[in-house]
């Protein structure tokens, strides 16, 4: 295991500065986000920790040991990919101890522990199945058992879950949160899914354009985003002028939906914004509001679903928020 260490990372492609002056420290054990749209060089990034790319500028350390000038081969990681490049001439257990082969580990060895990765994936008795007789999601494990039975100070996921149906998605996704714990190993995780991220993450760092956003826990993230782009990647938000709800000057304020209650279910003390009811979506337990206001805002709400709650479009409806939910941007 290690702790890595990022400092003043670039990498250019032309005339696209795809990371730009990256500096990230990552403890050792810890499970951290590479979280932003598609472009913004997170997986650039963890390319250049993984050895597939060369950076233009910066180090990377894994604890003391400066590692960006060596091959990828000698770096000591593990690496799942999104498209899970399963081998599909070799059997399940061939494809485990592939790494181990490369490595010259002794054939006992190898049966031994490639057995020791599978149980850790939930995938014991399939050594001998071929990846065409496997799911969606027992292929991610075969990555998973192939990437952990070589026993890597840094685990890095790409996207690994990409190509995953939704329900699965989430079945998936704790469990690799887990795995992850259980092995005590560090591990750096690719994602433009803002719900993924925050449901595995100790840490996330939000990228944009190549550049660092904003790093932190997730919570603090998606509560006290410190720019628009933050609080409109992490998730919904009602980015509306500060004078809307009471505040000087001409900043913008990021206000969640589910900080808005109806006033009718509110504290009396909590502020008031009526408007006309314009869209009522019911999704399953969670129902979403778009109450549009006088002045033509449109905000967006959420609550419970509650069975004695009949609420109809082009209704007059009253919204209270909770103060303490806004944040201010720059």
């Amino acid at each position: 295991m290690a702790g890595i260490v990022i400092s003043g990372v670039s990498r250019t492609f032309g005339a696209v500065r795809a990371v730009d002056n990256a500096s990230l420290e990552v403890g050792e054990g810890e499970f951290f986000t590479l979280l932003g749209p598609s472009g913004c060089g997170k997986t650039t990034l963890l390319r250049m920790i993984a050895g597939f790319t060369e950076l233009n500028g910066g180090e990377i350390r894994f604890g003391s040991e400066r590692i960006d000038r060596l091959p990828a081969h000698v770096r000591d990681i593990g690496m799942v990919f999104q498209n899970y490049a399963v081998f599909p001439n070799l059997t399940v257990a061939g494809n485990v101890a592939y790494g181990l082969r490369a490595r010259k580990v002794a054939t006992a060895e190898i049966e031994r522990r490639v057995e020791e990765a599978l149980a850790l994936v939930q995938l014991t008795g399939y050594g001998t199945r071929w990846p065409h007789q496997l799911s969606g999601g027992q292929l991610q494990r075969v990555a998973i058992a192939r990437a952990l039975v070589i026993r890597p100070r840094v685990l890095l996921f790409d996207e690994p879950l990409s190509n995953l149906d939704a329900r699965l998605r989430v079945s998936m996704r704790t469990e690799i949160r887990d795995l992850q714990k259980s092995l005590g190993i560090t591990a750096i995780y690719v994602t433009h899914d803002q719900e993924e991220a925050m449901s595995v993450s100790d840490r996330i760092a939000l990228m944009n354009a190549g550049r660092l956003e904003q790093v932190g826990v997730p919570v603090d993230i998606y509560r006290h985003p410190v720019s628009r782009f933050a609080a409109e990647f992490m998730g919904t938000t009602n980015l509306v002028p500060a004078r809307m709800v009471g505040r000087a000057g001409d900043q913008f304020v990021s206000l969640r939906p589910e900080a808005l209650h109806l006033a009718s279910d509110a504290p009396q003390d909590w502020p008031v914004l009526s408007g006309t009811l314009a869209h009522v979506e019911l999704l399953g337990p969670i129902m979403r509001l778009d109450v549009k206001l006088s002045d033509g805002t449109v905000l967006k709400a959420a609550m419970l679903d509650a069975p004695d709650r009949s609420l109809q479009a082009g209704a007059t409806i009253s919204l209270a928020y909770d103060p303490a939910r806004l944040t201010v941007l720059p």
